[in-house]
């Protein structure tokens, strides 16, 4: 008779070392799991359309930001991780992270964002630039004309200048420039639609004759402090019928040709932005104004003046009348 124990057909010796391989499998993923991608400081990583964690696994090898070898990695992920796919973009990933959270961050689809920013009182022109400089962005607008771009963000052929408003924008890799357009132009639509809501009109006529006049104060408001003002100078003319004569005007009218030197003849050369030639408002607004800007023209300061120059220094001088005008620009302008 054989008196030796047997489990299962096996001695019972076994089981104790079965016992401590599992613990010892056990605690050699857990350890695996506490792996960390070798990177030192902030870092971009682009994840293709179509990629898997295979993929994935080579691409970080490959730029030596993982230590392991694949067939770990693939272990890992089995283990640990879920069976969701992975999603394309453009991820950040910082010192210390591990790389199951890596894994987790990139089936959530939390991808890297960018910022874009663009300063009160830039021109569409200024815009494109801007968008085409943007690291990141799909650029579909660069060849687009002006009226087409137009089309493309508003729907209508009716001029874009001046409705878009100033304001940083977040955007991630592959988003199109047209994005930011068309987000640029429903922040400015929502922000006059609420101060047109919620202000006197000044006797401006419509929105976009609000728009318009902000943009001119924009332009020649070195302070915020004489927004305001300025803004009192402009609803007074206008309401006197007397022309804007304002340098911005005739400037953006000018376009291209420009040179940084306004010159006499630019102001006695009619056009349709020449505020000097022509009464009232100009055609479209001559930039994209901010909050403020437009918040100016609707409260403006309360004061009679019509005149206004700058004193050099960012700030202006206000008159009541033209004598005294043409001292303060004898004074500030001309030192005299």
């Amino acid at each position: 008779m054989d008196h030796g124990c047997k489990v299962i057909g096996k001695p019972l010796w076994t089981i104790p070392l079965l016992g401590i391989g599992i613990v010892l499998s056990f605690f050699w993923l857990e350890r695996l799991s506490e792996q960390r991608l070798s990177i030192n400081e902030p870092t971009l990583i682009m994840v293709e359309p179509g990629s898997n964690i295979i993929r994935l696994g080579q691409q970080l090898i490959k730029a030596g930001q993982l230590k392991q070898p694949l067939w770990q990695l693939r272990l890992l992920d089995r283990f640990f991780g879920s069976d969701a796919p992975i999603k394309a973009g453009e991820y950040q990933v910082k010192p210390g992270a591990k790389v199951l959270a890596f894994f987790e961050q990139l089936r959530s689809g939390q991808a890297y964002t960018r910022k874009i920013t663009f300063p009160e009182g830039w021109t569409l022109a200024q815009w494109r630039t801007q968008l085409q400089a943007a690291e990141g962005l799909r650029p579909v607008t660069n060849r687009m004309t002006e009226t087409e771009l137009a089309v493309a963000v508003t729907g209508t052929a009716n001029p874009l200048e001046g409705w878009l408003l100033p304001e940083t924008y977040l955007y991630t890799r592959g988003d199109s420039d047209l994005k930011i357009l068309k987000q640029a132009y429903r922040a400015m639509q929502k922000q006059l639609d609420l101060l047109w809501k919620t202000h006197p009109h000044q006797d401006l006529q419509n929105p976009t004759a609000l728009l318009t006049l902000a943009s001119i104060v924009e332009r020649e408001s070195g302070s915020n402090e004489d927004r305001s003002k300025i803004a009192r100078v402009f609803l007074n003319r206008l309401k006197k019928g007397m022309r804007l004569q304002s340098d911005p005007t005739v400037i953006y009218g000018l376009g291209v040709a420009f040179d940084g030197d306004l010159k006499r003849r630019h102001l006695t050369s009619d056009g349709p932005f020449n505020s000097y030639t022509r009464a009232g408002l100009p055609p479209t607004p001559i930039c994209n104004p901010g909050a403020s800007a437009l918040a100016a023209v609707l409260t403006p300061a309360e004061g009679d003046w019509l005149y206004f120059v700058g004193r050099g220094d960012g700030s202006s001088q206000f008159s009541l009348d033209l004598t005294a005008h043409n001292r303060a620009v004898n004074q500030y302008q001309r030192g005299k």
